[in-house]
């Protein structure tokens, strides 16, 4: 397997990005999640195809309490930073609450790292008219990092993809904001 590109797997969850990039082509150098059964359900998911993730202890807890220059040299930084601030079902308080202004984290760890290439996902109202602000500064945020990034939400639902490509008839819409460092 080709190895060129190595990501980072932030807010990794039970493993969703780490799947789609391993099936790329790429390794994985660090992995974070602080959820104690997230974190188990990605270890269940993940050690059979990335042991040295495991090994190599490169999957923390907290990010907050990482020293970013623990994290190894990466191309791709991948996050799903939390999605209850700013999700419909939830109060709604955005960056105003802890884990909505985690994205802060992700911006540090882009300063000092300089990936060549950001994806990040979250909740669709996230770019929808109550967390315009939150929006604009994630958009921001990223270019004054020196990232090319759209202003406009790529909204994503599983039951929009093509059954070969691994769609369902789920309706669960997303949004991915990929950026490239210029």
């Amino acid at each position: 397997m080709n190895h060129n590109f190595k990501f980072i797997d932030l807010f990794a969850g039970i493993g969703g990005f780490h799947l789609a990039f391993h099936n790329l082509g790429c390794e994985c150098v660090f992995a974070s999640e602080i959820d104690k059964f997230a974190r188990i359900t990605y270890q269940e998911n993940i050690s059979k195809i990335s042991p040295e993730l495991f090994d190599r202890n490169m999957f923390a807890g907290d990010i907050q309490e990482v020293d970013t220059k623990q994290i190894p040299d990466f191309n791709i930084l991948c996050a799903g930073f939390p999605c209850q601030p700013f999700s419909k079902s939830g109060k709604q308080l955005g960056m105003e609450e802890d884990r909505g202004s985690l994205f802060h984290d992700i911006a540090y760890i882009l300063e000092k790292h300089k990936p060549s290439m950001v994806v990040l996902e979250n909740v669709r109202n996230i770019a929808g008219p109550r967390h315009v602000h939150e929006w604009e500064v994630i958009i921001r945020t990223l270019r004054e990092l020196g990232y090319r990034v759209s202003s406009q939400p790529l909204v994503v639902s599983p039951h929009r993809i093509a059954p070969e490509f691994g769609g369902r008839p789920q309706f669960r819409e997303r949004v991915l904001i990929a950026a490239t460092l210029c």
